[in-house]
């Protein structure tokens, strides 16, 4: 399998160290060729075409300009499914990067050893996630029925007697299924969460969640206010389940 990582650190030194070892981990295990890409700054990231197409991002978090948190969202809502792992030297930061639905969180100086370990888990999360997106779920609407990957799901919303579906890289569905019919088959699989009355959303595409809920497509949703404490817990876990069932 060909696996395509990007470094983005402002420092030149911690950035030839992570290029280092990730060549010699993937030197040393077979099966998988290593596509490696190395940026001084978000900036020089996200001008390069192909910054879409990577399977895997390492932040580093303070950097001059745009930040790592700051890129974080972009990425983020351009691609739910990015493993994305900030390296920084600051023990304080976690806080602030685990609502991005961060892969992993690396403090430096990092073990090599370490570093292994997460990679050993990334190997495993990539064909699960190719498993996973292939979820089909049949959404009807008045002249037949459109079927979408449970994955490109961003969220759901009951409007006016309508049941609306926001998926990525489509226009909005209007559904004829009531809303109550759809959020109950979504709630079988981990990812949906009901936010709020005629609100579910699939928690792969948030880009973070404070008093609103801000999801991949620009849309701010709104939280049970009563339940902002739980939500949000359920959303952290969530995130840092994902940094550890692979």
């Amino acid at each position: 399998m060909e696996i395509r990582i990007a470094v983005v650190d402002d420092s030149e030194a911690d950035r030839n160290r992570m290029i280092a070892e990730l060549r010699r981990y993937f030197y040393m295990i077979k099966g998988h060729q290593l596509i490696l890409y190395s940026f001084k700054s978000s900036e020089e990231f996200i001008s390069d075409e192909a910054y879409r197409s990577f399977h895997a991002v390492f932040l580093d978090i303070f950097m001059d300009g745009m930040t790592g948190i700051e890129l974080g969202k972009k990425l983020r809502a351009d691609n739910p499914i990015l493993a994305i792992i900030f390296v920084t030297s600051s023990p304080d930061m976690y806080a602030s990067a685990a609502p991005l639905g961060m892969f992993d969180y690396l403090q430096k100086p990092f073990e090599a050893e370490r570093l292994n370990l997460l990679l050993d888990r990334m190997l495993a999360y990539l064909p699960m996630v190719s498993k996973r997106n292939d979820q089909i779920v049949s959404i009807r609407i008045p002249r037949g029925k459109v079927h979408i990957p449970l994955s490109d799901i961003i969220c759901v919303l009951s409007s006016n007697h309508t049941t609306e579906v926001y998926a990525a890289n489509r226009e909005m569905i209007q559904s004829n299924m009531k809303y109550s019919e759809l959020a109950e088959l979504l709630k079988t699989d981990a990812r949906f969460l009901e936010c709020n009355r005629g609100v579910t959303v699939n928690m792969e595409h948030i880009v973070s969640m404070t008093d609103k809920v801000y999801v991949s497509n620009g849309l701010e949703l709104p939280i049970k206010v009563r339940e902002r404490a739980k939500l949000l817990s359920i959303f952290s876990d969530f995130s840092i389940h994902r940094m550890t069932e692979f």
